[in-house]
């Protein structure tokens, strides 16, 4: 935000709606894991870990690119 204050507006409305998600799917937590089921849960997390973990691998190879001047 502080890179173009003019798009605040913008900035909330994302922010807002990630809140909205969240809740969402952390209200409807108990009918999802019915609905996936032992298997998918497990399925689930594992495919989230591996998002994580993709993340975290980008963000720490652009730390050291950027610390070597690459």
């Amino acid at each position: 935000m502080s890179k173009d204050p003019t798009r605040w507006l913008e900035w909330l409305a994302a922010l807002v709606g990630a809140w909205a998600a969240t809740g969402v799917v952390l209200l409807l937590a108990p009918n999802l894991s019915r609905l996936l089921g032992d298997r998918g849960l497990v399925a689930t997390e594992r495919l989230m870990g591996m998002v994580l973990t993709a993340i975290a691998s980008k963000m720490v190879l652009g730390g050291v690119a950027e610390f070597f001047g690459i």
